[in-house]
């Protein structure tokens, strides 16, 4: 008694399935360059972005200098260095008298820092977007560190450079 090996045969449905997970592999793999290319991680131009830090008690003006790091958001995205510290000076507050007035009073021992960032970002109509999904353009406020001090940072001016 021989037994027939049973031959393999590919039939149309075979074919059809190898061929589709070949064109999804070869699609997710595309699709992750593209999105590489265009936008997602690219870096773009880099802009100078200067700000301002207010009200903030004096001395920790120290931890805002040259060469410091800023990072944003709770995963620490990395979105600019200091590059240059324009004024420190006191920080003021307008306080509303009686009759309605407004007079500037000092806040004693409270600065205001004003400096530059040198950045990297993708322009967009409306600003500049760093890391594909942090948008920055003059009025806009973010949550800064710096690994020693938590911030406010009020964006003023964006310029690319060069």
């Amino acid at each position: 008694m021989v037994k027939d090996a049973k031959k393999f045969k590919f039939n149309i449905i075979d074919v059809i399935i190898i061929l589709f997970i070949i064109l999804a592999a070869a699609g997710i793999i595309i699709r992750y360059d593209l999105a590489e290319d265009i936008n997602f991680g690219a870096t773009g131009e880099e802009f100078d972005i200067e700000f301002m830090v207010l009200d903030i008690q004096r001395g920790t003006e120290d931890y805002i200098q040259a060469g410091v790091k800023f990072y944003i958001t709770i995963e620490s995205i990395f979105i600019g260095e200091v590059i240059d510290i324009i004024d420190v000076r006191d920080a003021v507050d307008y306080v509303q008298t009686v009759d309605g007035d407004l007079v500037i009073s000092s806040l004693p021992e409270r600065v205001d820092v004003t400096g530059v960032m040198r950045s990297r970002g993708r322009t967009t109509k409306d600003g500049v977007m760093l890391n594909g999904n942090i948008f920055v353009t003059a009025n806009t406020m973010h949550f800064i560190h710096t690994g020693k001090r938590e911030v406010w940072i009020t964006v003023t001016n964006v310029q690319p450079v060069g």
